[in-house]
């Protein structure tokens, strides 16, 4: 008498052939996909759906089997099939053994299990791979590779079935014993040799086989116990990524954290038993948890063991001071998982300094840094420590790669909790970021810039040792020559607060002064410059180089407020009396701004000659590609302009920009100082077209790098629109008009890049044809700009000279 189950079995087996290189994990969400006749789909499982086919087990209902039908092509004889299943479904003999062996017993599915579809379609792509005998999944623990390595064991088609946990080498001994004993019926009790002929029955076998090699922590401890043979495949799941696990015949497959919709739709279901949650916290708590598996796993058990909200763990994770194994502790533990995220941790850092002397301190310094990305040179310096750094990168508690290191913040975190005495960490953790941006590019800076943020957000208050940190020094620099004068202002604030060395607070206090100049307000930086220079000579000195400085804004906010000749005597004095090379950078800034006073003070030719003198020097000391050089060239291009030779200056500034792009980057706040005006003097030069298409350039530069409401991106975007409308654009006065909104919203009405906009109006109503609007308009923004930037301003005589054109007859 045939077997029931066993017809269905192979009728199920017939369908399935018909997509042999659909993966059974593809073949079932095709199937969960299917609207069936009666218009509601069924959820299919790929373990079941293996299971189905393999005869090991006979669906509940027959909507599964349906649904497959359905994905698999339809069947003609649909009530045959329904007649197998019934018949399958109500016999009630044992299912007959398929004469598979299974041996090992793999995890039980995790709560709230994710089907992770594309890591399952990459272990069963690799496993139908010709020329792959073992595929890798590797990755930090408690990421899930047990759980993906159980559900393709479970889904796997070979006739023998080996599960061994491989953490040591006694355990992967112990269980190809016991694979060998249910193979051949066996008796004994020599591990040893049994695991030898288990391992020479996969070499020589024609049957097919699998052997899943659990969480192996030491490579080196399995030598000789790899399997190998041409008739099966191993899976194998590790933290490390070893040279040694690398083998040609090898396919790794990187097993990282959920992605924000899997982390948060893991949360949902797991605490769906539990109804007080907020279903909008659990995106936060998601994010919080840096979308960790292992972590949300043993949050959610904490959550519903403890009674604690979202909102209160959240609050339990923002504070610093709880440590991770508070966080997540063992009494809560995770799902199907034998470790707590501390414990992990742990146990990989003791792995990793046994591999090289220096990780677990290496490991501190990455714990005080970004975690997104610690440029390379920052924890190796010349070299040293790259064994350390590996060591981390082979247990998966680092990523190594492109000249930069990556860490998950939890690990991160746990490893401050490994740390005895944060403040040493911190201070050398400082130390590596100053020295690396002594001699960083653009984009390197960027990186260091983030790196010290996070030092100063988790390690700030050792910074602070006899005076200030040299890094600190360094963050509102950095947001200032960017173009973020606010942030910059923020930050030096902020570090004030802290302050007490003298020096100290002369640095910041100059940093702020100069954000609040740069954000439009010149007058107070003047008064605030006025101070702090009295402060700087009085507590470090009149000749030290930090009241030089203070002595030297203060000679350009003088200018700002129209106060030219004042400016420029002070300027001259100070270069005169300070006792510095020619290309230091203080003298550099103080003839540029020299430069700048006898232009706007009617010399042009002076402006010209001292711009091109300077230059001539820092080709000569610093090169002509030093970003100093390339600087001081955007006042050399503008006065060989107003000189009369537009043509020159187009060509001095197209070399500034080239440069600028090439030595600090196309983000930098120069070089989109040296796009736009390189834009403005070829639009005086006659070449509008182009240079309409390169303003547009730079106010899209601008708003990529700094955003749409970024006071240059607004003040690049109105002088498009304004050149724009001197080309003819009939459609520009109106953009301008809604430009100016904007304008007035970011910098206030009265800021000067409000009345020039005014004044760029009047300029375009004139050219319109609307005489008596655009004067109106122009003699009232010219009286504000009396006003708010005085009477000497080049930009107020710039609008008084246009509005007696206007009003002469």
């Amino acid at each position: 008498m045939s077997d029931p189950k066993a017809v269905f079995a192979q009728a199920l087996a017939r369908l399935r052939e018909r997509l042999p290189d659909l993966s059974d994990e593809a073949l079932a969400r095709r199937a969960s996909a299917v609207v069936l006749p009666s218009g509601r789909r069924v959820a299919v499982n790929a373990r079941r759906l293996g299971e189905w086919v393999g005869g090991q087990s006979v669906p509940r209902d027959f909507d599964g089997v349906l649904a497959v039908a359905l994905a698999t092509g339809g069947v003609p004889k649909l009530n045959d099939l329904r007649e197998l299943w019934r018949a399958a479904h109500q016999d009630r003999r044992a299912t007959p053994k398929s004469g598979r062996v299974v041996v090992g017993r793999p995890p039980s599915d995790a709560a709230a299990l994710r089907d992770r579809a594309e890591l399952a379609d990459a272990i069963d792509a690799a496993s139908r791979e010709r020329d792959v005998r073992q595929v890798l999944l590797t990755g930090p623990g408690g990421v899930g590779k047990s759980q993906l390595a159980t559900a393709a064991f479970h889904r796997a088609r070979a006739d023998v079935l080996v599960w061994v946990g491989a953490r040591t080498r006694q355990s992967v001994l112990t269980g190809y014993a016991r694979a060998w004993r249910a193979l051949k019926s066996a008796a004994g009790t020599d591990d040893e040799a049994q695991a030898d002929l288990f391992l020479a029955w996969l070499r020589s076998t024609n049957t097919s086989w699998l052997v899943v090699l659990d969480d192996v922590d030491d490579p080196a401890e399995l030598a000789g116990l790899w399997p190998t043979g041409d008739a099966g495949r191993s899976l194998v799941t590790t933290q490390r990524r070893d040279a040694s696990l690398l083998r040609p015949d090898s396919r790794v497959i990187g097993v990282g954290m959920f992605d924000p919709e899997e982390a948060t739709a893991y949360l949902s279901a797991r605490l769906a038993v539990d109804p007080r949650h907020d279903p909008d916290q659990l995106a936060v708590l998601a994010d919080a948890l840096g979308c960790f598996p292992l972590a949300l796993s043993q949050a959610a058990a904490f959550l519903i063991d403890s009674g604690t909200d979202v909102p209160a763990y959240l609050d339990l994770l923002a504070d610093r001071r709880h440590r991770v194994a508070d966080l997540f502790p063992p009494t809560s533990p995770a799902d199907e998982h034998h470790d707590t995220v501390a414990g992990s941790v742990r146990l990989a850092v003791e792995r990793a300094e046994s591999l090289a002397a220096g990780a677990v301190d290496l490991l501190g310094l990455v714990s005080v840094l970004a975690p997104d990305g610690i440029p390379e040179a920052v924890l190796l310096d010349g070299g040293r420590g790259l064994p350390a750094l590996r060591a981390l990168h082979r247990l998966n508690l680092v990523t190594h790669q492109d000249r930069r290191i990556e860490a998950h913040a939890l690990v991160q975190r746990t490893a401050r909790d490994l740390v005895g005495d944060l403040a040493p960490v911190a201070v050398t953790a400082a130390d590596a970021i100053e020295r690396a941006w002594s001699t960083a590019d653009p984009d390197t800076a960027a990186a260091l810039f983030r790196n010290a943020e996070v030092l100063r957000s988790v390690a700030g208050e050792h910074l602070w040792g006899g005076g200030m940190h040299p890094v600190l020094r360094r963050l509102g620099r950095h947001l200032a020559e960017i173009g973020r004068p606010a942030a910059a202002r923020d930050v030096a604030a902020d570090l004030l607060a802290h302050a007490a060395d003298p020096r100290d607070v002369v640095t910041l206090r100059t940093q702020v002064a100069k954000a609040i100049g740069d954000l439009g307000d010149p007058a107070t930086a003047l008064a605030h410059f006025a101070e702090i220079r009295a402060t700087a000579e009085r507590d470090l000195g009149p000749t030290d180089e930090d009241a030089l400085w203070a002595r030297f804004h203060q000679a350009t906010y003088r200018l700002e407020t129209g106060l030219i000749e004042t400016a420029l005597a002070e300027l001259t004095s100070l270069v005169e009396s300070c006792d510095l090379p020619a290309a230091h950078p203080l003298v550099v800034a103080a003839e540029d701004d020299r430069a700048l006073c006898l232009g706007l003070s009617g010399d042009l030719v002076g402006a010209r000659d001292a711009s091109d003198a300077l230059v001539t020097v820092l080709r000569e000391e610093l090169g002509p590609r030093h970003k100093q050089t390339l600087r001081v060239m955007l006042g050399l291009g503008r006065w060989i302009g107003e000189t009369g030779d537009a043509r020159l200056a187009v060509a001095t500034y197209q070399e500034a920009v080239d440069g600028l792009e090439a030595v600090a980057g196309r983000a930098h706040h120069d070089t989109f100082i040296a796009r736009h005006n390189l834009a403005y003097w070829r639009a005086v030069a006659g070449d509008l077209p182009r240079a309409i298409t390169e303003f547009d350039l730079a106010a899209a530069d601008a708003e990529r790098a700094l955003g749409e409401g970024h006071p240059t991106t607004l003040t690049y975007r109105s002088n498009l629109v304004f050149w724009q409308g001197m080309a003819g654009d009939p459609g520009a006065l109106d953009h301008l008009t809604a430009l100016r909104a904007a304008v007035e919203r970011v910098f206030g009405p009265d800021h000067p890049r409000a009345l020039r906009i005014r004044q760029q109006r009047a300029h375009l109503l004139h050219r319109a044809g609307r005489r008596d609007e655009a004067v109106a308009e122009l003699r009232a923004v010219l009286a504000e700009m009396s006003e708010v930037q005085g009477e000497n301003h080049p930009r107020t005589r710039e609008a008084a000279d246009l509005l007696a054109g206007w009003e002469t007859p």
